[in-house]
């Protein structure tokens, strides 16, 4: 359980002549006041590994996107849907048999959608250039989904009964931090992969739990959001024996991150993060990953709704140089997002 005042106990843990990670505190601090995403990796690389480590870790990244939370849906027709239960469970008889998009958006946001609304139409005015439904890089090995001219279809099967299970196993909460959520993923990586890819595609209802049965009279499409994310984590895990060069987990993984525009894409490269910070040889691979799909959406030239939650992505990779964190910069603040205030620090 990490502190609600994940603050006050960094600046607690930092003061403490016994605690043997008080450096690691410090940068905990730092990190969540300036954003320098050093002082993260620099937690997750400390010299004397333990338990304690990864509630540093955790501490740091505290309500923080990615860190421990997935970004919220921004489509239209996500925010759309939340609205109009939203008004159904304030008592308002609101039916809909069509959703109108100006332009497309991601196939699981439409599903998303449907999902938590009932089975309606959804009519796109247009798909600007650069196609939403090409992949960015071809040919791919992996897809989940294809398109019938202007309609997403899934392109595996559904997942069985007991992959859904495991997914509600694994997934009910959010992770404490990307370095637990890589652990508590672990399960889903003994699913076969025709499954974990359906999973993605199919999206299966919320866990019957209190907290999503709270989340599902105000934001019900976020559970659609979060699958993903820990879908990609257990990815990770998929025939873990496998050298990753040349492993099938890699290759899933970059054909999701650059394939047709989606949630599954910055879902993938999330999960790519989580691994550079537990595998230090894989950082320059993920950092030039995440870098290159951030450019292909800032450099899109129309709105693409993962645009933001890829920014954030960025300034959490490890590696993220000067140039990527002022790119990401720039998005957040056309997006509307402060950036954090600099500070000196006692400790230099």
């Amino acid at each position: 359980m990490i502190a609600e005042d994940a603050d006050g106990e960094l600046r607690r843990l930092a003061r403490d002549p016994k605690f043997r990670h008080r450096d690691a505190a410090r940068r905990g601090i730092r990190f969540r006041a300036g954003g320098d995403v050093g002082d993260l990796v620099a937690i997750a690389d400390d010299p004397h590994p333990c338990a304690m480590v990864e509630v540093v870790f955790a501490l740091a990244g505290a309500e923080r996107p990615w860190l421990n939370w997935v970004p919220m849906p921004s489509e239209t027709v996500c925010l759309a849907a939340n609205q109009l239960v939203a008004r159904r469970v304030r008592g308002e008889t609101v039916q809909t048999n069509a959703f109108v998009q100006a332009v497309a958006e991601p196939p699981t946001a439409l599903v998303a959608a449907r999902r938590v609304v009932g089975p309606v139409s959804v009519r796109t005015a247009a798909f600007p250039a650069p196609d939403i439904r090409v992949p960015l890089r071809r040919p791919a090995r992996f897809a989940i989904w294809r398109y019938d001219g202007v309609h997403p279809v899934p392109a595996v099967a559904a997942p069985s009964q007991r992959a859904v299970a495991v997914l509600h196993e694994v997934g009910e909460e959010t992770w404490p931090s990307v370095l637990s959520g890589y652990l508590r993923a672990e399960p889903l990586g003994a699913l076969p992969l025709e499954e974990l890819l359906g999973l993605l595609a199919h999206l299966p209802d919320p866990p019957a739990t209190p907290r999503w049965a709270h989340l599902a009279r105000s934001t019900p499409t976020y559970w659609y959001r979060l699958l993903g994310p820990w879908v990609c984590l257990g990815l990770l895990h998929h025939a873990p024996g496998e050298p990753w060069p040349s492993s099938v987990r890699r290759q899933v993984l970059l054909d999701l991150a650059f394939g047709v525009e989606d949630w599954s894409a910055d879902a993938a490269l999330f999960a790519l993060v989580a691994l550079a910070y537990r595998e230090p040889a894989r950082r320059r691979e993920v950092r030039d990953l995440v870098r290159a799909r951030l450019d292909a959406a800032v450099g899109a030239g129309r709105v693409v709704t993962i645009e933001e939650s890829l920014a954030h992505l960025m300034l959490v990779t490890p590696g993220c140089t000067a140039s990527d964190h002022a790119k990401a910069r720039a998005v957040l603040a056309r997006h509307g997002v402060p950036a954090p205030k600099r500070r000196r620090w006692p400790w230099g």
